[in-house]
């Protein structure tokens, strides 16, 4: 077992590792909140600079986050926005929670992926953990997570740890919602 992993389960465990979410939409923002209210430190990244400000002011702009967990959170400091993804570099897990529209050919249009992995690729430090949770097709983690990770020099299962956990949000649903829905965990290694 390697000191990178033992270092990041502890910190998963002790609840110090720092939590980034990329894609503050209706999949990464109800995670982010979750896992801040868990209490772990979590950063939300999103490239438009409109959902950073709204919740770097606790504004609610997706009807699953309770307004007033939001707003806490963010007063609380367990829970920022930013559009640098420099901050990457200070984060132990990552979630990617980017759209994966549907393509003229009716395929998933990766594009989002691929942008958001080549960022954490740039940033990201021995013993991160990355987590898929866009919806795609099988093979995605391998072929675009994985190439991207080791193109720039990780390996992965020894400095950088990958995992594809398919979202599992039911938009409005009143019974079942971020918290209390089991997912489906797959790692690499």
């Amino acid at each position: 077992m390697s000191t990178h992993y033992e270092e990041l389960l502890a910190k998963i465990e002790n609840h110090t590792a720092v939590i980034g979410v990329v894609g503050l939409g209706y999949v990464g923002l109800p995670l982010a909140v979750e896992k801040a209210k868990a209490g772990y430190t979590v950063i939300g990244f999103d490239v438009q600079e409109s959902k950073v400000e709204q919740v770097n002011k606790g504004i609610n702009y997706i009807g699953d986050v309770v307004d007033d967990d939001l707003k806490h959170m963010v007063d609380s400091g367990h829970l920022r926005a930013s559009s640098d993804y420099g901050s990457i570099s200070s984060v132990d897990a990552v979630a990617i929670c980017v759209p994966t529209p549907l393509d003229i050919y009716q395929q998933p249009d990766t594009s989002y992926v691929e942008s958001s992995v080549n960022e954490i690729a740039n940033y990201a430090k021995p013993g991160t953990l990355v987590v898929l949770e866009s919806t795609t097709y099988p093979g995605t983690t391998e072929e675009i997570i994985r190439k991207a990770l080791e193109d720039k020099g990780f390996t992965v299962g020894e400095d950088i740890f990958i995992a594809y956990s398919p979202e599992r949000i039911d938009p409005g649903n009143k019974s079942f919602n971020t918290k209390n829905t089991p997912k489906v965990v797959g790692g690499i290694t």
